[in-house]
């Protein structure tokens, strides 16, 4: 394929644990800019609300909506990983992918610390293998990954180590991505939201087109950030950590 074809192509970004508020709200950003978003996710109940709320996406400024393609279940799974890796080969150019790792998987409040130690070792490590995979597909266009990573190694959370624990490994693989990948732009960032919206209530919302001009959508600024850096980030960028911090008219609002 031609230098020129391939520029044509359409992008393509690669969402893990699309299923979290995190990865719903980026979801939405990136759809209403006509880029094709492949989510992978286990939750198949916040599955099925996400995909129901992205079907009634409707498109503004005549940008048309992208296409959502649903993978559903673990990335442990190599049927997952083959599905997953044949939607970016088919649909477009790897733009970016956004790698949801390190954070609390299960829904159960009565989960032993065992469990959720457990919990938290698989959100950080299953998206390896399928990352290892698609290395050549990220050189190839040059891509971005973002790892949502945390300042908690910084703060402090006494009753939480093990998350600490986990979030500073994000940050770790984020420099250690950014090293054995030069032609890739690895980057860390952390949402900062304290008070993050429920997923019914940020992607539903997102269709209506509705809401004031602080808060657009109803959907929180984080979440168009990291949408924007995975369509735009500069390869300068690569190896370090950011951080949104929340404006205080939306801590208001809560």
């Amino acid at each position: 394929m031609s230098d020129a074809k391939q520029s044509q192509r359409q992008p393509v970004v690669l969402i893990i644990r699309v299923d979290s508020w995190i990865g719903a709200e980026a979801a939405v950003h990136l759809l209403k800019r006509s880029v094709t978003v492949i989510g992978v996710g286990v939750d198949s109940t916040r599955l099925d609300s996400l995909s129901a709320a992205l079907a009634r996406l409707t498109p503004s400024d005549d940008t048309p909506i992208g296409k959502f393609i649903l993978c559903v279940g673990m990335l442990t799974d190599a049927a997952l990983q083959d599905k997953v890796i044949e939607h970016i080969s088919r649909e477009g150019k790897l733009t970016a992918m956004i790698n949801n790792a390190g954070a609390y998987e299960l829904r159960n409040e009565g989960a032993t610390p065992i469990e959720m130690w457990e919990s938290l070792q698989r959100s950080l490590c299953e998206s390896l293998p399928l990352l290892h995979r698609i290395r050549h597909q990220l050189r190839k266009w040059r891509s971005r990954v973002l790892n949502v990573a945390a300042d908690d190694a910084q703060t402090g959370l006494p009753h939480h180590v093990a998350l600490v624990a986990i979030k500073t490994a994000v940050n770790m693989l984020t420099a250690e991505l950014a090293l054995i990948e030069p032609r890739v732009t690895t980057l860390a960032i952390h949402p900062g939201i304290s008070h993050p919206v429920a997923l019914s209530t940020s992607s539903a919302a997102a269709s209506t087109g509705t809401g004031s001009a602080a808060n657009r959508d109803n959907l929180l600024p984080a979440g168009e950030l990291i949408a924007d850096l995975a369509l735009n980030a500069d390869h300068t960028m690569s190896g370090q950590f950011y951080m949104y911090s929340e404006p205080d008219f939306l801590k208001a609002a809560y």
